[in-house]
């Protein structure tokens, strides 16, 4: 993901993703989808949802993420416990993100901006394999002592997710499909 883009805003300002610190609060305080964020699409927005269920949670795996340095502090059935559930975590978490890039990747599949606009597309997927990739490196350097470094890790990636490619990619499509293709807008909204 490249650090320079920018994220529309309402007022239709961009900002990068370190001058999106309101959007993260939003989400972390309230676990609602910002509004800047809510595409329109019923899947879509439902799957980015879940995704906000997820950070929240992984909030909760450890008793004191922000402040501890690593796990040396807790014991080890606490270790293994916390192990436990972020290895659970990042199961679903993984399964999800495959499966809701699946969705978004079919209807990229199925548009014209394909055709008209490829090079977005493009860099749409690219950035669904770079997330995935990083939650397997997270996943691969999972190890007892170093829970809460990788909690803070995913957290990253995932604030980065929903600050960054929800408001450049997710939206652009999305926006489009309603504009030019709203055959391709789910039937039950």
């Amino acid at each position: 993901m490249t650090k320079q883009r920018t994220a529309p805003l309402p007022s239709g300002e961009g900002a990068s993703v370190g001058e999106l610190p309101d959007i993260i609060a939003y989400w972390r305080s309230t676990g609602v989808l910002p509004p800047q964020l809510v595409t329109g699409h019923r899947l879509i927005d439902m799957e980015h949802r879940f995704l906000i269920d997820a950070i929240a949670n992984l909030q909760r795996v450890c008793k004191n993420v922000t402040d501890f340095e690593d796990c040396h502090g807790c014991g080890h059935v606490q270790q293994a416990r916390c192990e436990n559930n972020l290895v659970g975590l990042l199961g679903d978490v993984f399964a999800f993100i495959l499966d809701h890039f699946r969705s978004e990747e079919e209807i990229i599949r199925n548009s014209m901006l394909l055709v008209i606009d490829r090079a977005v597309c493009e860099a749409h997927i690219e950035d669904h394999a770079e997330i995935a990739a990083k939650v397997q490196q997270i996943v691969s350097t999972l190890d007892t002592r170093h829970v809460v470094r990788r909690i803070r890790e995913l957290d990253v990636l995932l604030a980065r997710w929903v600050t960054n490619h929800i408001a450049l990619h997710d939206m652009l499509l999305l926006r489009w499909i309603a504009r030019y293709e709203p055959q391709l807008q789910p039937n039950d909204r």
